[in-house]
């Protein structure tokens, strides 16, 4: 055995224990590894994340340790392999909730093994637990990777591309923006990489014999890192060059195995979808379908505007089957919004109070902004997709936006002109190819019969409005399947991005323009201050179709929002107030059929549409006596499980876990250490009514256990009677316990 040990794990000599970058470049690489697992933490794929950096840093020690150990480079390898799958499986373990080390190993290893069926079965795989193992793996794979090599060879480009390729994948797939920890990267291992220059000088000119002069390193160092920061200066602001269509063009011949590697991926880890929940509102050039908003009734500003509109954020053009990104990198200091028809100026100052990056608001279509600011734009430099500050700070103070808003009537926007731009047919019909064709075929349904997009948008808009409902609490789709397509079949409820996204895939699927667009309502009006106060809660996502020579027409799928007042026709018609807060109902009502009871009595009419006023409408019992039944199922199939779980005890034992099972679902959980005796006067004294019964089920439970002759019929008596007592006692403390719960999610005054 000592011999096996000692093959396995040779003697080191700390004497000799270096780092080949020299010891004043360990903090270099330490920081340079670190950045990939914070990066992971940043950006939220699974819940366990704070034990990457731990890994990390066992794997840099191991590596240094095993570099500088005699041991072929085979052995070293296979050793370092084992030690990252024993630290990488324990501390994901250490990691994983509450409970018992051995209880979280084990469901640990439930996952895994029931990911590994899913997988060879070729479905799709929840690999959620898998997936932070995946993850640790690559954590230590790139930390010891990168210091094995660097203590025994000093080569840097295996600690270099390593990281920087895990680095990369996660910085471009993650919705939280980590360019700065890319940026940290590369300026480390520039320095990293001078500093092995400098230890490779220096170790030949010891081989030759020649002294250089005391500030020789000094010298290299400084070289080095002045042109590491002209680098890196260069990277961020140089613009595009023209390679970069070429490289385009030739990326192209690799999509179709990508797409291949992709389906794939997503099907191994169909569980894993990254941040669950938008802390605040971030408007970022991504987002993910099934999100849950964290929103306030904080102010985010106040608007000084004659209207009240829609206030842009930020546009998206590029649904990417789970999620849509915007495209739009070019940023120009003017757009030529004025060459559309029937538009007219409308000014708003917006007094930020919550300031969201360097982002500036906008009603429909911005053309000028009192502050230096660039629009975003594509191809298309006739309209931007979002308007950003040239400087952060002044995004979080007053400045003034005059828009271009569309006055364009019904009429003239069915007779809008079908020849449509190539630029905007090539980004704003873009449909994956995973979309399903059910979603085609219903948005081909909706819009049958209507001969111009105008009424196409208008009978698919009226369409979600009237046969689906909101829903501010927010369902993810289910691993693998398409959230729009969910939505529309399964869902048929939830919140205004679902809303947004179906609509803009119906509109596609027609061959109309369509893009989704996020920012706020007009807010609450206040009339003490004359202006629109804009909250958290008021933000909002909704819908821009593009009609030639119109520019973008703004839409409202979401039933909770009033629709866009837009004239039937320009003559003999009020034009009234764009704005969705303050705009007339869509003027193709919905059937009759499908009309909530609540409508018609907000209306004050009748059914009939007499207009009359009448009574109060007539209760319908079936939706009472079916929440009631399924609260009777509800309950009836709580009680089964429960019973279920004792299935095979004998009644003193049954009625002893039934007792312990239930104090802990009132608050009075025992302890592991708690003798029967013991537990049974712990809760006797915090229930003094259950000190009784509790004694009695504990008495008949020590005879059964350890008394010659076990207990008798009347102990087992007993305790079924003392359960029943406890069970009456300990349900009537669960509304306070509820209540209880309730009181400590609310905020405290």
């Amino acid at each position: 055995m000592s011999a096996a040990l000692r093959a396995l794990f040779p003697p080191l000599d700390l004497r000799r224990l270096r780092f080949r970058g020299g010891w004043s470049g360990l903090p270099i690489f330490v920081i340079l590894t670190l950045v990939y697992p914070l990066s992971l933490q940043q950006a939220q794929w699974v819940e366990l994340s704070s034990q990457f950096v731990l890994i990390a840093v066992a794997a840099t020690i191991a590596g240094i340790l095993i570099g500088n150990a005699p041991l072929r480079a085979t052995r070293a390898v296979a050793l370092g392999a084992g030690l990252g799958a024993i630290f990488v499986v324990l501390f994901t373990v250490g990691a994983a909730g509450e409970g018992p080390f051995r209880e979280r190993a084990v469901r640990l290893g439930i996952d895994v093994n029931t990911w590994l069926t899913q997988v060879l079965a070729g479905e799709a795989a929840r690999g959620q637990s898998v997936f932070t193992l995946f993850l640790g793996a690559s954590v230590w794979a790139s930390a010891f990777i990168g210091s094995f090599t660097l203590a025994r060879s000093g080569r840097v480009w295996e600690a270099i591309v390593l990281n920087g390729a895990c680095l990369t994948v996660n910085v471009s797939l993650a919705l939280t923006p980590l360019l700065l920890d890319l940026v940290v990267f590369t300026l480390c291992a520039l320095v990293l990489l001078v500093r092995m220059h400098i230890v490779m000088l220096q170790e030949r000119w010891e081989l030759r014999n020649i002294q250089p002069s005391g500030e020789m390193d000094w010298r290299v160092l400084r070289g080095g890192l002045t042109w590491t920061t002209v680098l890196v200066i260069m990277a961020l602001v140089t613009p595009r060059v023209g390679a970069a269509d070429v490289l385009d063009g030739a990326f192209n011949v690799f999509d179709s195995p990508y797409q291949r590697v992709e389906t794939e991926w997503q099907r191994f880890f169909a569980g894993v979808s990254g941040p669950s929940r938008i802390r605040g509102v971030s408007f970022s050039d991504a987002i993910r379908l099934g999100q849950s908003p964290n929103l306030g009734e904080a102010v985010v500003m106040i608007v000084d505007s004659s209207e009240g509109h829609f206030w842009r954020a930020i546009t998206y053009d590029f649904y990417t089957g789970q999620g849509w990104r915007s495209t739009d990198a070019d940023r120009v200091d003017k757009v030529a919004a004025d060459k559309l028809l029937d538009r007219q100026p409308v000014d708003a100052t917006f007094q930020v109070q919550e300031q969201i990056g360097n982002r500036l608001f906008a009603a429909n279509e911005p053309v000028k902004v009192s502050i230096p600011s660039q629009f975003v734009t594509g191809d298309d430099r006739s309209f931007s997709s979002g308007v950003r500050a040239l400087e952060q700070r002044q995004a979080g103070e007053t400045y003034t936006v005059t828009s271009e808003i569309s006055t364009a009537d019904k009429q003239s926007l069915r007779k809008a002109s079908t020849a449509l731009p190539d630029v905007i047919k090539k980004q704003y019909l873009q449909i994956p190819s995973t979309l399903p064709q059910r979603v085609r075929d219903l948005a081909q349904k909706v819009a049958e019969g209507k001969d111009n997009s105008y009424d196409k948008a208008e009978a698919i808009e009226s369409f979600l409005r009237t046969n689906y409902h909101y829903a501010p609490v927010v369902r993810p789709p289910p691993p693998g399947q398409d959230p729009v397509d969910y939505f529309l079949f399964n869902l048929k409820e939830d919140f205004c991005e679902y809303f947004a996204s179906s609509m803009v895939m119906m509109l596609r699927a027609d061959g109309i323009p369509a893009r989704l667009v996020e920012g706020f309502t007009a807010g609450t009006f206040d009339p003490d201050l004359g202006k629109y106060v804009v909250k958290q809660v008021n933000a909002h996502a909704w819908v821009e179709a593009y009609f030639p020579g119109y520019g973008w027409i703004e839409f409202e799928p979401t039933p909770s929002e009033t629709p866009f007042a837009r004239a039937d026709a320009p003559a003999g018609a009020t034009t009234g107030d764009t704005s969705a807060s303050g705009g007339e109902p869509n003027d193709q009502p919905p059937p009759d059929d499908i009309v909530s009871k609540e409508d018609q009595i907000g209306q004050g009419g009748d059914a009939s549409g007499s207009g009359g006023v009448t009574g109060a409408l007539p209760l319908d019992p079936t939706p009472l006596v079916g929440l009631l039944g399924a609260i009777l199922l509800a309950l009836l199939a709580l009680v089964a499980r429960f019973e279920w779980r004792f299935r095979g005890l004998s009644p003193i034992e049954a009625s002893w876990g039934k007792a312990r099972l239930l104090a802990a679902y009132v608050g009075h959980p025992s302890r592991t250490s708690e003798t029967t005796y013991e537990f049974a006067s712990t809760l006797g004294h915090a229930v003094p009514a259950l000190k009784l019964p509790i004694a009695a089920i504990a008495d008949a439970r020590v005879r059964e256990r350890y008394a010659p002759g076990g207990a008798s019929d009347e102990d087992r008596e007993k305790a079924e009677d003392a359960w029943w007592i406890i069970a009456r006692e300990l349900l009537a403390l669960v509304p306070q316990r509820v209540l209880a719960f309730v009181s400590s999610l609310l905020p405290k005054r």
